[in-house]
């Protein structure tokens, strides 16, 4: 029938059902098992194993820190993800790449999606900041 999310919804009927009515399942496809049990393993890991396991966890938690810095800083998300170079939005982009390389471990990839420059620009930032 297939994996472990699929099996533990009952079937890709289940599966199509689901993603048809946008509804949302924690899964994490290193941990087999429902929603529930998923929740629960996650709820027992420490904190930076929880970022480690869910990645949408952690994205709802990047998310969060990149809006409220672009408050604090009086722009916007928008105006941040554009790619501009004005000062502080470079300087907003530098701290979390180094932030989320460094400290949480995500792939630079995904920084760079969520800061709305391409992956090379991550990695110049990440360099710059290794050569200070």
């Amino acid at each position: 029938m297939g994996g472990g999310l699929i099996r533990s919804l009952g079937g890709w009927s289940a599966v199509n059902s689901l993603r048809r009515s946008g509804g949302k399942v924690l899964t994490d496809e290193r941990i087999l098992g429902t929603d529930d049990f998923v929740e629960r393993v996650l709820g027992e890991a420490d904190h930076s194993a929880k970022r480690l396991f869910s990645s949408r966890l952690r994205d709802k938690e990047v998310l969060c820190l990149i809006e409220e810095r672009c408050k604090k800083e009086g722009i916007s998300v928008r105006e941040l993800q554009m790619g501009s170079r004005r000062g502080v939005n470079a300087k907003i982009r530098s701290d979390f790449a180094w932030k989320l390389a460094r400290e949480w471990g995500i792939p630079l990839a995904k920084i760079a999606r969520q800061l709305g420059v391409s992956t090379s620009a991550i990695s110049q930032i990440l360099r710059r900041r290794l050569e200070l």
